[in-house]
C-alpha cells in the first residue's frame, strides 16, 4: 500500500451530491426521510466527522435546500429515490455531470464515478502528475473503463463492480471489497483475504459509504490492511442499524472511532 505521510491529514474528495429521498412502507409510505446524499457527500461528511481536513468537489443545483456544498450550477440537484433502503425507484444525476475541475489541497483523492467518468480522468490524470494517492469507489460501474486501473492507486467496489472490473485480467492494483452480509475482502496481487461478519440490520443505504470512510482513516491513521479491513467491515455494519444515508454514516463512524479509542 502506498504510504501516506503522518501529517498528510487532508482529503480532496470527488463525487455525487444528491437529495436523498427515502421512503418506509408500502406505496402509501409510512415515513419519508429527506436528507443529502451521494457516496461523494456521505464519504465528505463522514471524514468531516473525524475531524480530517476535507475538500468536496462537486455540484448542487439552485434548488438545493441543505447546507450549501461544492459549486451551485444553473439547473436541478441530483435525486435519488428509494424505498425501505432496498429498492432504488431513481437516481437523476442532474448538475453532478456539470462539475469541473478545481484545484486538489491534499495528498490523497477520493473519488466516485458519480459526477461521469471524464470527471474522474481529468481529476486523477492530474493527481498522478502531482504524486496523490488516488482511491476510487467504482461506482456507477456503467461508467468504468479499464484504462481507469493506470489512474487508481486503491480501489473501493462492492462485489458486482469488483466482478466486472477484475473480469478475464488481473487488476494489478490493491482492492478493498464489499461483500455486504458476507463482509468483506482486502485483495492484493490476486491474493485474498476474506473477513466475514455478524448478521447486520435492515438498513443497506449507508453501509458501504462508511466502509469507505473507514478505509480512508485507517491510511491517514498507518493501520496495516488487515486492520483497514476489520474496522471498515464493523462500521459497514454498524451503518445497517440506522435509517438514512449520510446520517446513518456519520452515526456509525463516530461509534467506531469511540470503540477505537
Amino acid at each position: 500500500m502506498k504510504p501516506v505521510e503522518k501529517n498528510d491529514d487532508e482529503v480532496d474528495v470527488v463525487g455525487g451530491v444528491f437529495r436523498d429521498l427515502l421512503f418506509y412502507g408500502e406505496t402509501h409510505a409510512r415515513d419519508l426521510l429527506e436528507m443529502p446524499g451521494g457516496t461523494g457527500y456521505n464519504v465528505f461528511v463522514g471524514l468531516r466527522a473525524l475531524n480530517i481536513e476535507t475538500y468536496f468537489h462537486g455540484s448542487i443545483g439552485i434548488d438545493w435546500p441543505f447546507e450549501k456544498v461544492g459549486r451551485v450550477k444553473e439547473g436541478k440537484s441530483g435525486v435519488f429515490v428509494c424505498r425501505d433502503e432496498k429498492e432504488v425507484l431513481a437516481v437523476y444525476r442532474g448538475v453532478n455531470l456539470l462539475t469541473e475541475y478545481e484545484d486538489m489541497h491534499s495528498r490523497v483523492l477520493f473519488s466516485t464515478l458519480e459526477c461521469g467518468g471524464d470527471v474522474f480522468e481529468e481529476y486523477a490524470k492530474r493527481a498522478k502528475k502531482s504524486g496523490i494517492m488516488v482511491i476510487l469507489d467504482p461506482s456507477p460501474i456503467f461508467e468504468w473503463k479499464t484504462e481507469y486501473l493506470e489512474l487508481c492507486d486503491l480501489i473501493l467496489p462492492d462485489s458486482e463492480e469488483y466482478s466486472v472490473i477484475s473480469d478475464d485480467h488481473s487488476i494489478g492494483i490493491e482492492a478493498f471489497v464489499k461483500l455486504g452480509s458476507d463482509g468483506g475482502m482486502y485483495v492484493k496481487n490476486n491474493e485474498e483475504y476474506r473477513l466475514p461478519v455478524s448478521k447486520g440490520g435492515n438498513f443497506l443505504l449507508g453501509c458501504g459509504d462508511a466502509f469507505d470512510v473507514m478505509v480512508i482513516y485507517g491510511i491517514l491513521n498507518g493501520m496495516n490492511a488487515y486492520e483497514i479491513l476489520e474496522t471498515a467491515v464493523k462500521t459497514g455494519r454498524r451503518a445497517s442499524f440506522i435509517r438514512g444515508s449520510s446520517t446513518a454514516v456519520v452515526e456509525a463512524i463516530k461509534n467506531s472511532v469511540e470503540s477505537i479509542s
